[in-house]
């Protein structure tokens, strides 16, 4: 995990030269990567059309050449002699920053991705001292560490350096539709309309019995009597109407 102590070591090493809070943010995220050992292989234009990063680092100049994108080619040693080859770009969006991070040599995967209000953490205030142009600058790296660098480096050695987070597997994950209701049984029905069901839950009927309180809400009793030894919200398949012509149990009979 990136510290964003040596984040702003980085920026102050490289002293670049800001147009704007979206420059100073977009060179913040190359200052991560850089601080968390990558190496700097393309800027600019010419990162977003060299398809895997050269041997040989560069510098910094022309990377904020272009209108409202920003491009970073990295690479980074592995073990076994392999290379891990990244491609970061920022793109402006009104008051905000979308960042994306890819690994070139996972092709399969999608980018990660975070998208970062600039009013949140740059001051553009007139100074020469950069930690006084940033916000919330230990915040803003801990964004990049959790959305970014944790995801292309591996959730598994960001953890062991940092063993205090949170496991995302931890939390309790929701549904959200699409999602279809199959019912298990009568006794333990699904939950009612307008809430998603937890990850574990099994479905209920379709039926809707008597003691239903869309049916009886104030009364604590139905015509049919006491339920019986069916738990609390368990369902009950309706006969029909009591008293009703046409509604007999014996309406069922061939």
């Amino acid at each position: 995990m990136v510290t964003a102590e040596a984040a702003m070591a980085v920026v102050r090493a490289a002293r670049p030269f800001f147009r704007s809070a979206h420059d100073g943010l977009a060179f913040a995220a190359n200052a991560a990567f850089l601080a968390d050992g990558y190496s700097l292989c393309a800027v600019g234009r010419s990162a977003l059309f060299d398809p895997l990063p050269a041997d040989e680092e560069v510098g910094i100049e022309g990377w904020n050449s272009m209108d409202n994108c920003y491009a970073f080619l990295y690479s980074k040693d592995e073990e076994e002699g392999k290379k891990k080859c990244i491609f970061m770009k920022c793109v402006v969006i009104a008051d905000f920053l979308a960042i994306d991070a890819m690994d070139l040599e996972a092709q399969h995967e999608e980018p990660f991705h975070v998208q970062i209000n600039v009013k949140d953490f740059f001051s553009e205030v007139q100074t020469r001292n950069y930690k006084d142009l940033y916000k919330s600058f230990t915040d803003f790296i801990n964004i990049l560490n959790l959305s970014l660098l944790a995801e292309l480096n591996g959730k598994d050695a960001a953890a062991s350096q940092n063993p205090n987070a949170e496991s995302s597997s931890s939390i309790n994950s929701l549904i959200y539709p699409p999602v279809v209701l199959f019912g298990r049984d009568d006794t333990f029905p699904a939950p009612g309309a307008g809430f998603y069901p937890h990850s574990g839950e099994t479905g209920g009927s379709m039926h809707v019995g008597p003691n239903d309180p869309c049916f009886f809400p104030s009364t604590p009793s139905t015509p049919f009597g006491d339920p019986g030894s069916v738990p609390p919200g368990g369902r009950y398949d309706p006969i029909g109407p009591p008293d009703v012509p046409g509604f007999e149990p014996s309406r069922f009979v061939r």
